[in-house]
């Protein structure tokens, strides 16, 4: 059995590592177990902003709900004329800023009022250093859209090394701009398949080709730093949804058209101002890990200040994760072979899952490094539940099977013992062992059955034996099997006991008083029983075939019991024990002797003792 028990568990362990490396493919191919982790690492980037403090040299310049209003009587309606936004960048310009931003799209020109638009072109091709955006609409019917190298050369377009393929695209360029004074970047801001925007590319891919997006560019720029990856995770600042100082557009064009300082003299000098919206009814915001609603100039401003700072968060390779993952994998399946009880495994494994996400959060937390752990550790979980939901059918299995063989030999009660210590197997499994033998017979059952029916005498044997198995079983003995008319009961297996002989002789004992009440009640004045005793060494086990078996007791000493038995109906007397029985009973018992007898199938005669109860009479 303990062999049927190893086999069961490498066949159930295969089963986890099969599934394991299905959930291995899964996990690298699938977003749906992605987005487990995108739980956990949005929780951990949102901890990490806490305390992660964005540029000063980065200000937005707002057009909230109240610039709109404000601007009205001057501008209109938006979109305003860009005359004021050619007026505000003069007025920025004379401070010497580093860059300025633009996170508006002047897709369209103003129709009415083209000086205003060529105001605009005129100002921007007095600097070098403003940045306008653009979009890539995908759409399908692209074949309809220019060919990308078909753009003018002011467009940041990529193209692959030897690749004739040139794909359609339709671009949504600053058409109110003279294309000459184009300083452009792309806008295009991704989000993964839960929705939420954690990424953002340093080139917009087109099939092969690529448009280079505003952070990249500003930071090639600025910096000369050229980012050789396709997209990078974003870090996030404190502040949440405004992590850098943010001025309304109208109190900045107000201060500024007037001729006074905003907030200090020269503020813009040397500063990155992203010009941008967060009114409401411009609708230009996102889910980020930091808000559902996070503003879309706040974004560009967030991916501005990594790309410059190259602060970004770090992934950890699929390699260092699966290699990781396997060292845990082998961990876990020598958890699940050592630890048989389910709690003692799930308190390790829930203890192992927190210090996993411990290790994962302070990766984050202190060296913005990305590791993903809760998709693993719902596969481990999972995975230990296939486990343990094997093993405990299989134990139900074994109760069911330790139940239906000891049960019919054991008190419930010793059963229960035999299953909370896991002696099943190697009491079924047999061993040498000394026990104490005990037989009784109904003396002249011959001659009670003649006047009886057989029905009748099967009622009576069944009611006589349920009392004298009941006595057995309460003095902890194990039925070894019924014959005929006769009991063969033993102690000592399968629950060891120091008294076994005491317990055996205390059972024989209130037999015979079971016996007396039984023939009372049922009128029965001529049935009467002999019981013999003796305690040696035996082979106990479960004899027979695999489909067919007992659990018995073998040896010599069962004999002896048995022929025991047999001089009580010579000697006159209920109870006879050998003098192993008596020895091993030392004082519990008042011992008579009753003398030395020759028995078949041994040389040496047999000393055998009647005991009586130190409180009976003599």
């Amino acid at each position: 059995m303990v062999e049927n028990k190893q086999r069961s568990d490498v066949k159930v362990t295969v089963v986890i590592s099969s599934l394991f490396l299905l959930f291995v493919y899964a996990n690298l191919h699938f977003p749906f177990l992605q987005r487990l982790d995108n739980i956990w690492l949005d929780f951990t980037v949102q901890q990490r902003a806490k305390a992660h403090t964005a540029s000063d040299q980065i200000v937005v310049i707002d057009i909230d709900d109240a610039s709109l209003s404000n601007l009205a009587p001057i501008a209109g309606n938006w979109p305003w004329p860009r005359a004021i936004h050619a007026e505000l960048v003069e007025l920025i310009e004379q401070q010497g800023p580093k860059a300025i931003v633009f996170d508006i799209l002047f897709a369209d020109r103003d129709i009415f009022n083209p000086q205003s638009d060529q105001y605009f072109s005129e100002v921007l091709a007095a600097t070098d250093n403003v940045y306008l955006p653009f979009l890539h609409l995908k759409t399908d019917s692209d074949a309809l859209f220019p060919r990308l190298d078909q753009y003018p050369d002011t467009v940041p377009i990529i193209s692959p090394a030897g690749d004739t393929a040139v794909p359609h695209a339709s671009l949504v360029l600053p058409k109110a701009v003279d294309p000459e004074v184009w300083r452009l970047g792309s806008i295009n801001f991704h989000v993964d398949d839960d929705g939420v925007g954690r990424r953002y590319a340093s080139s917009h891919r087109i099939g092969n080709w690529g448009i280079e997006t505003m952070p990249a560019r500003l930071a090639d720029d600025l910096s000369g730093y050229k980012n050789q990856q396709k997209d990078v995770w974003l870090d996030w600042y404190s502040g949440m949804e405004q992590p850098y100082q943010r001025l309304p557009y109208a109190e900045v064009y107000a201060a500024l058209s007037e001729g006074r300082d905003y907030l200090f003299p020269d503020f813009f000098s040397n500063k990155i101002i992203v010009i941008g919206s967060t009114a409401a009814g411009l609708h230009d915001i996102q889910v980020t890990p930091i808000s559902s609603t996070y503003p879309g100039v706040f974004i560009l401003a967030t991916a501005i200040d990594n790309f410059l700072n190259q602060d970004f968060l770090h992934k950890v390779s699929n390699t260092v994760i699966l290699q990781s993952q396997l060292i845990l994998f082998l961990l876990f399946v020598i958890l699940l072979l050592r630890i048989k009880n389910l709690v003692p495994a799930l308190l390790t494994l829930i203890t192992a899952a927190v210090l996993l996400c411990a290790f994962s959060y302070y990766l984050m937390l202190l060296n913005a490094i990305i590791f993903p752990v809760i998709s693993w550790i719902t596969a481990y979980l999972f995975l230990a539940a296939i486990f343990y939901i094997n093993r405990m059918l299989r134990q139900q299995r074994e109760i069911k099977k330790t139940v239906d063989v000891f049960g019919r030999f054991l008190d419930p009660k010793v059963v229960k013992i035999l299953l909370e210590q896991g002696l099943t197997d190697q009491a079924l499994a047999g061993k040498n062992t000394r026990v104490t033998i005990l037989f009784t017979d109904i003396r002249e059952f011959t001659q009670l059955s003649e006047y009886r029916t057989a029905t009748e005498i099967v009622a009576l044997l069944n009611q006589y034996f349920s009392r004298q198995v009941e006595v057995i079983f309460n003095h902890q003995g194990t039925l070894d099997k019924f014959i005929g008319d006769a009991i063969m009961a033993f102690w000592g297996e399968p629950v060891e006991s120091s008294s076994q002989e005491i317990s055996a002789v205390n059972a024989a004992l209130d037999m015979v008083d079971q016996m007396i009440q039984f023939r009372r009640e049922c009128g029965l004045y001529d049935f009467d029983i002999g019981i013999g005793l003796h305690t040696g060494d035996v082979v106990v086990g479960a004899i027979g075939t695999q489909s067919r078996y007992d659990y018995t007791a073998i040896g010599d000493a069962v004999n002896v019991a048995s022929r025991i038995e047999g001089l009580t109906k010579e000697t006159g007397r209920r109870v006879l024990v050998s003098e192993e029985t008596r020895k091993a009973c030392g004082t519990a018992f008042d011992f008579e002797l009753i003398g030395d007898y020759k028995v078949k199938g041994r040389e040496e005669l047999v000393t055998v003792y009647q005991p009586r109860r130190l409180s009976d009479e003599n």
